[in-house]
């Protein structure tokens, strides 16, 4: 089961990603709002921190939840150079974002998180960031993507670490998923591979990705 929790003037989805027999979860991508997410937590069973990336919109949070609720956090080590970058002045003031931990654990490709009895598969997804990764949940054909792949467009490319040969490289990779998996962003709304395949314009060739 998933949770969707838009937090943040950057309005970034935070995920709750729960097993819905044990209630074991997992909170991914805590970019603001860390007292929203914990109360949002419920009766759940919070068991880790999983980032897509190091970008301070989507780990803004995690120092306060590790603080708070005594668990660990994963981040492809990659992105650490990310986690205390403001990227531009102002940034972690406007976010109100707490210092980020170094990661507890490195996420690498093939990687599976287990959250009770559901299973994420790490994918590596460089290219908006080095150390970018999707979260894919295979027997639920779930996708949580990130900032690699958004309804309609895609990661910016501009930033540090951005490159995008690599981002063009991971979207490929992406759109060899099922067809019907649904695809969880890390702004904006839901989607689905099937549909980003067919009206995507930097998936079908409409635009030349570039950097912007």
């Amino acid at each position: 089961m998933v949770k969707v929790l838009t937090v943040g003037p950057l309005q970034e989805n935070t995920i709750l990603y729960i097993d819905r027999e044990t209630g074991e979860t997992a909170i991914i991508d805590p970019g603001a709002e860390g007292e929203r997410i914990i109360f949002s937590l419920e009766n759940f069973k919070p068991k880790c921190i999983l980032a897509t990336h190091g970008h301070l919109d989507h780990v803004g949070q995690v120092g306060f939840l590790r603080k708070e609720l005594d668990i660990p956090f994963y981040l492809n080590k990659k992105d650490e150079f990310l986690i205390d970058n403001d990227i531009f002045p102002g940034f972690a003031e406007m976010l109100d974002a707490y210092p980020c931990p170094k990661p507890d654990f490195d996420l690498k490709d093939g990687d599976i998180i287990e959250v009770g009895n559901s299973k994420l598969k790490v994918i590596e997804t460089p290219g908006h960031t080095p150390g970018g990764v999707c979260f894919f949940d295979e027997k639920n054909k779930i996708l949580i993507a990130g900032d690699t792949l958004f309804k309609g467009s895609v990661g910016r490319t501009d930033l540090p670490g951005g490159n995008a040969n690599e981002l063009m490289d991971s979207l490929k990779k992406l759109m060899e998923l099922p067809e019907d998996t649904v695809v969880y962003c890390g702004h904006g709304p839901k989607t689905t591979i099937g549909n980003e395949k067919k009206t995507n314009p930097y998936i079908t060739g409409s635009y030349r990705l570039k950097l912007w």
